[in-house]
């Protein structure tokens, strides 16, 4: 065979195919009668098409990807130009495009084109561009608006990897992603959920592949979704031609070890590590090894801080940071595998993926498949206890682990060892070469989720009311047990890291987004459970302020709306297109006692205790006297189950409508005059 005439017959090939793709999508165009064609003249605006054209080019060692976003959006209503009618670049983007057009074509025909100048203005030579959000001049209902841009990113080898989805915001009538590279390599994918299969065209001088979605409905997400749980989405990865598929045994070797085994470069330092250790065990040189590796892990929870990973300590010893009193997010790690393996506890290498990222692939193992690594080992009782490294701002007990993984599927792998453990499978010494096993063993566990009366969060207030001085004081105890221990716990650490007590209601009040009704202004104890599920308490002394008014002598206003404030699961929709995953299911408990100098009678609602509860949750509040001269208040907020189905948000909207209800309430207590 003629190779001139077979390559002409592969690029005759490529451009029918392109003609055929061409013809497919201007058939979806002129179908009126369509119903997905009326629900897009419905919504506030469509896409005619949305297409994404990814080309991978050679660069010295490394490749550069070009990306070229190429839009077609109608706009249909006054909404639509508030919302979409902007030239929206992540602050990358702006700073590394290469070319961009934007034009609006006016219903009566005439062309209105962006003057990219004014977006990119640079107020100081050499300074980057921030995030660009642009209004799009003289876009009115029934415009049209055109926009492609192209931008680069330099990437290695390892980076030639993307998740495609296709949804957005809005429907749009056809949606294409597209890949163009050189034929020197293979091109990799899986579709999940019924992902369409892509036209592939691959000839002397190019790869390419085209995946497209014809009627694609528009999908608003919010925190709480999980594309990758229910919609078609694809992960493709190109690779060298010859390269094999991934195993465990490769994760395990090179990024297992990579990011875990520890250094031995500095043997002073090195050396200091068992001058540290012996010191910690002390007289319990005889105990179990699980027992001393109880002390050493407790010694650096309560004597060492955490702090941001330093580039010129990449390759410092276990010792340096032991002599430093503080770790890092990755010397932690080493730290965590040396005292294992020095105690000889076996343990599991561990590999999660945050659960609203779609389940972790046990066979199929894509590159960024996990985005957590960790450690297991079974203690004396046989029992698995998981070891998470610290980050820089928080400390994980034995037994913690984040929010994000909670009830989702990990990946536990185990070097298979046939002798006992050399040096130079522990360190990584001046050869630099990582330890390799020759074969793992792998199995998959499901994380514990832990259910609404583990994870809550109670606050406790008994208050003394004094009507001559119009103020109110009061004694708490907050409580904070299992997830919602380690959210809040970790918020804080974000907020500040020196962890200064007295600023913890600061972070409740912005955890919950909450004013200063109960203010706080001493701390009286507090307390940690270092064991499953981490209960927090909190006791503290203050004043309640905003709910509580003297209107005369012998009459107080009670506002509900300012005292009772939960954290509530946000959702104003009857309906949505995808389910909601919670990182755990919860209770909020608001418990007041409410003491006066003298008896009371309650004026208003004769009937004031709510009580709502269906299959996903529950809500109750009560209000009444528990004492002549004493009110007691209750507002109890549960959310059961940490996967809400779509169809049954409405049932967490009617558990919010009961909330707001009891907050609405107004109460006036009168107080009885003493006798004389």
């Amino acid at each position: 065979m003629n190779p001139l005439s077979s390559k002409n017959r592969k690029v005759s090939l490529f451009i029918v195919s392109i003609c055929l793709l061409f013809y497919s999508f201007k058939s979806v165009l002129i179908n009126g009668d369509d119903p997905f064609t009326a629900l897009c003249k419905k919504s506030d605006a469509y896409y005619t098409y949305s297409y994404k054209d990814i080309t991978y080019a050679k660069e010295w060692s490394g490749y550069k990807k070009y990306t070229s976003v190429t839009n077609k959006l109608v706009i249909n209503t006054s909404k639509g130009v508030e919302d979409y009618a902007f030239l929206n670049l992540n602050e990358y983007e702006s700073n590394h495009l290469q070319s961009i057009k934007v034009k609006t074509l006016k219903a009566d025909g005439t062309k209105v084109k962006l003057d990219s100048s004014l977006v990119f203005k640079r107020t100081t030579k050499g300074k980057k561009f921030g995030e660009i959000n642009y209004p799009i001049p003289a876009v009115e209902p029934g415009d049209t608006i055109e926009m492609n841009y192209v931008y680069y990113e330099r990437l290695n080898k390892n980076d030639l990897k993307s998740y495609v989805s296709l949804y957005s915001d809005l429907p749009s009538l056809n949606t294409q992603y597209t890949i163009k590279t050189l034929p020197d390599v293979v091109l990799r994918y899986k579709s999940y959920n019924g992902f369409p299969e892509p036209a592939v065209i691959s000839n002397d001088t190019l790869l390419y592949a085209q995946f497209s979605m014809n009627k694609v409905k528009g999908i608003k997400k919010n925190e709480f979704n999980c594309l990758p749980c229910e919609k078609p989405y694809l992960y493709y990865s190109i690779d060298k031609k010859g390269t094999k598929l991934r195993t465990w045994k490769d994760v395990y070797n090179e990024e297992f070890n990579f990011v875990t085994q520890p250094f031995a470069l500095d043997y002073e330092k090195f050396s200091y590590y068992k001058r540290w250790k012996r010191k910690v065990i002390g007289k319990a040189k005889d105990s179990s090894k699980y027992y001393k590796f109880n002390l050493l892990h407790s010694e650096v929870i309560n004597n060492f801080k955490m702090g941001p990973t330093r580039k010129e300590e990449l390759i410092k010893s276990s010792g340096y940071f032991l002599k430093k009193k503080r770790f890092d997010p990755l010397s932690i790690k080493r730290f965590y595998r040396q005292i294992l393996e020095d105690l000889e506890i076996e343990y599991w290498a561990v590999f999660g993926r945050t659960k609203r990222s779609g389940p972790i692939s046990k066979h199929y193992i894509r590159k960024g498949e996990f985005d957590h690594i960790f450690f297991a080992f079974e203690d004396e009782k046989k029992e698995l206890k998981l070891l998470y490294p610290h980050e820089d701002f928080y400390q994980y007990r034995i037994d913690e682990i984040p929010i994000s993984i909670y009830n989702s599927d990990i990946i536990l792998v185990k070097p298979y060892l046939t002798k006992k453990r050399r040096k130079k499978d522990k360190f990584i010494s001046r050869n630099l070469k990582l330890a390799e096993a020759d074969s793992v063993s792998i199995k998959t566990v499901k994380l514990p989720g832990m259910n609404a009366n583990t994870n809550y969060l109670h606050q406790i207030v008994s208050a003394e009311v004094n009507v001559k001085l119009k103020k109110t004081s009061f004694k708490s105890i907050f409580k904070i047990s299992g997830g919602v221990s380690t959210e809040l716990r970790s918020f804080y650490g974000m907020l500040d890291k020196n962890k200064e007590v007295n600023d913890f209601y600061n972070a409740l009040s912005e955890y919950q987004g909450v004013d200063n009704t109960i203010d706080i202004d001493t701390i009286t104890s507090r307390t940690l459970s270092s064991k499953r599920p981490f209960t927090y308490k909190v006791r503290g002394r203050g004043t309640l302020k905003n709910a509580i008014t003297f209107i005369n002598d012998s009459l107080v206003s009670i506002s509900l709306d300012k005292l009772i404030n939960h954290n509530q699961l946000d959702n104003d929709t009857n309906s949505s297109e995808l389910n909601y995953y919670l990182d755990y299911g919860y209770s909020d408990l608001m418990m007041f006692f409410l003491k006066f100098p003298n008896d009371i009678e309650i004026l208003g609602e004769k009937t004031a205790n709510l009580k709502l509860k269906n299959n996903l949750g529950e809500y109750s509040f009560e209000l009444k006297k528990t004492k002549n001269n004493q009110l007691k208040i209750k507002s109890d907020y549960k959310i059961l189950k940490d996967l809400i189905p779509k169809e049954k948000l409405i049932d967490v909207k009617l558990i919010n409508e009961k909330v707001k209800e009891a907050k609405g309430k107004r109460f006036v207590i009168k107080l009885k005059k003493t006798k004389s």
